[in-house]
């Protein structure tokens, strides 16, 4: 039980490094744009990555470390209300990485065909604003909590790393209408899942005495083994051999009721893991426990008695007792996990549409289904294509209660070797802020610090393909006409 709570805090120290960059679906010379809608065609017939460089996407998001705004004036001290003011109810951070291992498609006739498979890892952490008061001021500080009982009831960790193999097939329909679908077998490895959080911590107003309550329930799987002492490693196991599986589609289409305007429509990630190996759930029912202090009269004045001793006799006694009261019960069942499910909608209209010099503007929302952790979020975006080789793109976008950023894209085609780089939110890259750093004596140095303005959600794609047999000499009308 140590070893899991020691690892969960470490979680929740994680420091700043789910759905992808709401641009990568109009970059039409990159394979992978086929991550954004199954239906989507490449305009390559024959498309493959770099071995586990063909598409790493990288996310960060959270809704409260503001490192400008973290600092009082022009000097390097750190200002508690500032932090407390950006974090509202609950403070939370995602991480997200993406690497796709392998990726190979190629278009006959009406049809493109692709397999592909790809590490992911996600977590996200809830910490409830109550946790970072009781740190700031103590419970008995100034800060005055409601019925003197700070709220962790929201404190929570889903962490999931798994390994996705996934088999594409779109056809094109008609002159207008494009559907697809993708199938995808997923390979459990470790994960970590609160379901269950209504802890509390109360300070008697009168004696400040402390009592908690409430319930905690945690399931995980593949986390034994990486940190248990008593059990040899056994790397193959891992790889390949765990129980540890599940299923997930996406499907989407896309229709264009007048010529150069597209409507596009697509769900994603909709399926689950069933985790059963290397299982350790970790449940109490009552949290109860009262804290009367420790009493040192009895060995802060004595001569003949170690201090040092003493209080750690009194601090081990009271861990021990802690554990014993909370009484957490470990099971072995199995649970399930669902993925971050998301539907998108989208639009693009052709504003340019010569062969060697095509122009697209560009909308699209995504929100989450069912319990998924993905937010509403809207973009809107130009694309322009220069001699079928560079793709540029910028976009702004706006999340749910994070502010509006600007975004951007490039893709180089030379011959058929292809790379490319996204990014969400510029803010990250710009560093407008500078604060004097004291030394030691709190005398000013010439030393200063960038803190960047706006790192509440950072979305990379960067990627590596060989691309052959592409027809970009073609105007969109006449490249139709070659598919019928």
């Amino acid at each position: 039980m140590k070893r899991i709570l020691g690892l969960l805090l470490g979680i929740l120290a994680l420091p700043v490094l789910a759905q992808m960059s709401g641009q990568i679906g109009q970059f039409d010379l990159v394979p992978q744009r086929i991550y954004a809608n199954p239906a989507f065609q490449p305009k390559a017939k024959i498309n493959v990555a770099f071995p586990a460089l063909g598409n790493v996407y990288i996310h960060h998001g959270n809704n409260w470390i503001q490192p400008r705004s973290f600092v009082e004036g022009g000097s390097s001290a750190l200002s508690s209300e500032s932090i407390l003011s950006v974090i509202g109810e609950n403070a939370t951070t995602t991480q997200e990485i993406n690497l796709e291992l392998m990726h190979v498609g190629f278009r006959f006739g009406k049809n493109y065909l692709h397999i592909r498979a790809a590490e992911r890892f996600r977590s996200h952490v809830n910490i409830p604003a109550d946790v970072f008061r009781l740190a700031l001021y103590g419970n008995v500080g100034e800060y005055q909590f409601e019925n003197n009982t700070a709220n962790f009831s929201d404190l929570g960790v889903d962490l999931m790393h798994f390994r996705e193999y996934a088999i594409g097939f779109n056809r094109r329909f008609s002159e207008k209408m494009v559907a697809g679908l993708t199938v995808k077998y997923l390979y459990g490895m470790e994960s970590i899942q609160t379901v269950n959080s209504s802890l509390q911590l109360r300070t008697d107003p009168n004696t400040y005495e402390l009592s908690s309550s409430g319930q905690l329930d945690v399931h995980t799987s593949g986390i034994n083994s990486l940190i248990s002492s008593d059990e040899e490693f056994d790397i193959r196991e891992y790889l390949i051999g765990r129980d540890n599986t599940g299923f997930s589609f996406d499907f989407g289409a896309t229709y264009e009721p007048i010529e150069n305007l597209q409507l596009q429509v697509s769900a994603h990630d909709i399926g689950f893991i069933q985790w059963k190996d290397d299982l350790v759930n970790y449940q109490t029912d009552d949290a109860s426990f009262a804290f009367n202090g420790i009493d040192m009269t009895d060995f802060l004045f004595q001569e003949d008695i170690d201090f040092g001793d003493e209080f750690q006799s009194e601090a081990d006694s009271l861990l021990q007792e802690l554990e014993d009261t909370y009484g957490f019960a470990e099971t072995n069942e199995s649970f399930k996990t669902s993925l971050n499910g998301f539907m998108r909608y989208g639009v693009a209209y052709s504003i340019l549409t010569k062969s060697d010099f095509r122009g697209t503007a560009w909308a699209n929302a995504t929100h989450g289904v069912g319990e998924s952790q993905v937010r509403f979020q809207a973009s809107i975006g130009y694309n322009q294509t220069i001699w079928n080789s560079i793709q540029l793109g910028v976009h702004a976008t706006k999340t749910e209660a994070l502010p509006l950023t600007f975004g951007g894209g490039v893709s180089i085609n030379s011959g058929f070797f292809q790379i490319y780089a996204m990014a969400e939110n510029f803010a990250v890259f710009s560093p407008i802020s500078e604060v004097e750093v004291l030394n030691e004596n709190n005398a000013s140095s010439n030393s200063t610090v960038f803190l960047p303005s706006n790192p509440m959600d950072l979305r990379i794609h960067i990627g590596v393909n060989f691309t052959f047999v592409r027809n970009f000499q073609a105007a969109p009308d006449k490249e139709r006409a070659m598919i019928k």
